[in-house]
């Protein structure tokens, strides 16, 4: 896989860029330390914010929600061009886990639910035995909306009416995992940061390494990667292609990724990035086969 950058900007009023998806002409996007969803066109202008949740004004510094308050939201999944998916972390915190269902009608429909039995299934599960919940993307196909945990690279697979039928059921859903090896830099595991589908059976993903082990704390941002896994055997993911996402000016931290459009030569794709400091950036880029 081949990386060409075509525009990258810094989108001002919006901390802690942490996940995007595109549909109709416009990219949603969310970051962890803000209650809004954010609707920005494609030469990343911020067309409208939609509040996701009232938060009182004691847990902001700035414009950014406090760690401690947080709901940490890391994943935006489109389920159709009227319906996206957000989801928070699961990590530590009890208010991160929680899900955020969007119906994007002229005036939006938000429902929220908190999962904590969901999340403590996969917490539970022999895959996470000894390690931490820190779920990073989302993708969906096919009727299956697939999670992706940082530590250990596991993937989760589970059928999204059967889970928004138990969001009121309180059954947990069937759940099953797969787990990927991901490229190592500078000695440690890239993990997963962002997920898309590409085609029925390959995913293109974001990962990155950090200087920490902590699903909790940030560390020293090393570097970032995207590649294509193909996940047509779930049981067990291959990877097709990995390469570094190019920046000359500083290590980034790639939060996540979608598509804005795919040929058979080469794909459109629009990442979102976080340095830790709140600043968000947007990067175009072409990726050929």
């Amino acid at each position: 896989m081949h990386i060409s950058i075509d525009n990258i900007q810094t989108i001002t009023d919006f901390p802690s860029g942490s996940g995007i998806g595109y549909a109709n002409g416009k990219l949603y996007a969310i970051g962890d330390d803000s209650p809004f969803l954010y609707v920005i066109n494609t030469d990343f202008q911020i067309e409208n914010k939609i509040l996701l949740y009232q938060e009182s004004e004691e847990n902001f510094k700035g414009n950014r929600i406090k760690k401690k308050k947080k709901m940490d939201f890391e994943t935006l999944e489109m389920i159709s061009d009227k319906e996206l998916v957000i989801f928070g972390s699961g990590s530590k915190l009890p208010q991160r886990d929680v899900f955020i269902r969007v119906i994007l009608e002229d005036k939006p429909v938000i429902e929220r639910y908190f999962i904590t039995s969901f999340y403590d299934t996969i917490r539970n599960s022999k895959p996470l035995k000894d390690t931490e919940l820190n779920i990073e993307a989302t993708a969906y196909n096919n009727g299956f909306l697939y999670f992706f945990n940082r530590a250990n690279n596991v993937i989760i697979k589970t059928n999204y009416q059967t889970f928004l039928k138990s969001l009121k059921t309180n059954q947990v859903p069937d759940l099953s995992f797969s787990q990927a090896k991901l490229p190592i830099i500078e000695g440690v595991e890239a993990g997963f940061s962002g997920a898309t589908f590409l085609s029925n059976s390959e995913i293109v993903v974001t990962a990155s390494v950090e200087a920490t082990d902590d699903a909790y704390n940030d560390g020293e941002i090393i570097g970032s990667l995207i590649g294509i896994i193909d996940i047509s055997n779930f049981d067990q993911p291959k990877i097709k292609s990995f390469t570094n996402i190019p920046n000359a000016e500083q290590n980034l931290k790639v939060e996540s990724v979608t598509v804005v459009s795919a040929s058979e030569k080469d794909c459109t794709m629009v990442l979102i990035t976080d340095d830790d400091q709140g600043n968000t950036r947007l990067i175009k880029i072409t990726a050929s086969h």
